[in-house]
């Protein structure tokens, strides 16, 4: 009888004992097929209905989708400035920025791990190992840090002889660079910090901390890349200068939260430096898929933005203005596969597996409703929106055009996201990494390398293949959270 269902059938099942509506596998003989699919289909009424159900996933999903709304605005914001500078100030910014901010995310892995490790702790009651391992996570960081720091300083020239750009751009770019480098310890502190908060079930303050961040960033921007209020104009260097003092006061007001009680960690400074191989050898475990799936993403979007700029320094620029354009349209799918994420950690901490599926069902259903309604405003809307990024008439149509088809990857980005966060959060990391490999390096850079070195054809055609990519990734990601390795992940 029970191979007659799927998962998600058995799942009912489940929920059905739960709530002593129990049904037997062996006596199912007794009740008719559309009797019990009917009980099922009441109690997954009643589950998804469920107003506590609601109120967790929104709870922890807002703060979440502020705090990458915000943190994007720190690339969004010099972006937007630095285009009223001109297409060269925008390829050297679009670049660099493009680099390092892919880079952040391998550098700060460890905060999956993290946020599973303290998610599945807090779910189980287990306080004191949160903490410990939150400060193992931290040390991680803070090595990791240094060593971003480091290469990114030495690494700059290369990223632009390899771009392939005239002077003028890649000096201003390997500046930017390094400038923003310099913050790297305190970035990844911040990003670490942060998956540790949330894994304790707290997304406000992150929230906050993204919100003083961008605050900071947007004014520091103003003042040193116009040079207003007596600053002197600094054009891409006072953008790269705004960035890292952001950066360094968003890792100090992460570091005040976690040691000053703002979370129920309760963490001590004196217990931080006292090395913990198990603690450390499994977060590193959790962490080294997430490091490799942020790596394949990385460097599949730097190839790609190699790639691209062999298209002409227009389209390049109109290609960094519609992600920018569009990378707010990413975070509500990112707060919901957030909140998914922690729920699903501290679900199966509680032995509550089902109501940790349910939960992912739930978030997708919001992050769909959401980042559709940005598909809407991408069709309908697309050249108010790039404008704020482009004064440049040339580089404004065609990233009208190529935003109006971004809309057409939205639902699929949410689904997708919100898949890969419930892995994530439940330990199941490796599944993650398959999920993202699929994506990037079987369809995305293929299909870009088919349609611009053998098609030939313009940047438009580019972002029908970024598309596809999105498609395919939601359709894995569905598959392997639907086969449920994740639920039988142990973390010690």
């Amino acid at each position: 009888m029970a191979k007659q269902y799927d998962r998600d059938t058995k799942t009912g099942l489940c929920i059905l004992r739960q709530m002593k509506v129990f049904v037997k596998v062996g006596d199912a003989s007794n009740l008719g097929d559309e009797e019990t699919m009917s009980d099922i289909n009441t109690v997954y009424a009643r589950e998804f209905s469920d107003p506590e159900l609601d109120r967790e996933v929104l709870k922890l999903a807002w703060p979440a989708i502020v705090e990458n709304i915000l943190h994007t605005f720190i690339w969004v914001v010099d972006t937007a400035m630095v285009g009223h500078l001109g297409a060269q100030a925008l390829s050297a910014v679009g670049l660099s920025g493009s680099v390092y901010w892919n880079l952040v995310w391998v550098f700060s892995a460890v905060a999956v791990g993290a946020m599973a490790v303290v998610a599945r702790s807090v779910g189980a009651g287990d306080t004191g190992r949160a903490a410990h391992a939150a400060g193992q996570a931290l040390l991680i960081s803070i090595l990791l840090g240094i060593i971003f720091t480091v290469g990114t300083h030495l690494s700059a020239p290369l990223v632009f002889r390899l771009g392939g750009f005239e002077d003028e751009v890649s000096a201003m770019g390997i500046g930017y660079l390094r400038i923003v480098g310099a913050g790297s310890v305190m970035l990844v502190l911040t990003k670490v910090g942060a998956g540790i908060l949330r894994g304790a079930g707290d997304t406000r303050t992150p929230m906050f901390v993204s919100f003083v961040t961008n605050t900071i960033n947007a004014i520091g921007d103003y003042v040193l890349i116009f040079g207003v209020l007596g600053f002197p104009r600094l054009g891409v260097t006072g953008a790269a200068i705004a960035t890292l003092f952001a950066n360094v006061v968003g890792g100090i007001l992460t570091l005040v939260a976690l040691f000053q009680g703002r979370s129920m960690l309760s963490m001590k400074i004196r217990k931080l430096f006292a090395i913990d191989m198990n603690t450390v050898k499994t977060l590193v475990t959790l962490s080294i898929p997430a490091a490799l799936e942020e790596t394949l993403t990385s460097t599949a979007r730097i190839l790609s933005s190699f790639m691209i700029a062999s298209l002409g320094t227009v389209a390049f620029a109109a290609h960094q203005v519609t992600i920018a354009a569009e990378s707010l349209s990413f975070m509500p799918g990112l707060g919901f596969a957030t909140a998914s994420g922690v729920l699903v950690g501290q679900n199966l901490g509680a032995k509550k597996a089902d109501r940790a599926r349910l939960v992912t069902y739930r978030a997708i259903r919001y992050a769909v409703m959401t980042m559709g309604g940005f598909a809407v405003l991408f069709f309908a809307v697309p050249h108010i929106i790039v404008s704020f990024f482009t004064a440049e008439t040339e580089v404004m149509l065609l990233a009208a055009t190529c935003l109006r088809i971004a809309g057409l990857e939205q639902v699929f980005i949410g689904i997708a996201d919100t898949f890969r966060g419930s892995l994530r959060g439940a330990g199941d990391t490796r599944s993650a990494l398959k999920m993202t490999a699929i994506g990037t390096w079987v369809v995305r850079i293929p299909v870009i390398a088919f349609i611009v070195y053998v098609l030939r054809l313009s940047l438009a055609a580019v972002w029908v293949g970024i598309c596809i990519e999105w498609v395919v990734r939601a359709i894995v990601g569905r598959i392997y959270f639907s086969k449920g390795n994740w639920e039988r992940i142990e973390i010690r």
